[in-house]
């Protein structure tokens, strides 16, 4: 029960809905921050396993006894690594990447 309150104080936590709005973005910039050779390693072993354990058959919330919490603990992860390869990166590398998607709208 304790991890059902700390996935909802998670999911409340101020950014994490802004974030999830503009996921597209997000996952655009991530992709091009994951193949980019200065971006922290470290960040990117974080997201790598995070998409790992959200395809993974086991869970800490099974996904087929609680679907919507289950499912909501995986997109929790993947986008909080996300969230945090971005912060690691350097800002000039960010707002490069960023620029460069922008334009390409």
């Amino acid at each position: 029960m304790r991890a059902l309150f700390a996935l909802f104080n998670l999911l409340r936590m101020r950014g994490v809905a802004s974030i999830i709005l503009k996921l597209p973005q997000y996952l655009r910039l991530s992709w091009r921050l994951l193949w980019d050779q200065r971006t922290p390693t470290g960040s990117k072993v974080w997201v790598m396993l995070a998409v790992a354990y959200a395809i993974s058959p086991l869970d800490f919330i099974p996904d087929f006894v609680l679907p919507i919490i289950g499912y909501g603990e995986d997109l929790a992860l993947v986008i909080l690594s996300l969230r945090n390869l971005i912060n690691s990166s350097p800002p000039e590398l960010v707002k490069e990447h960023a620029k460069n998607i922008a334009e390409k709208k």
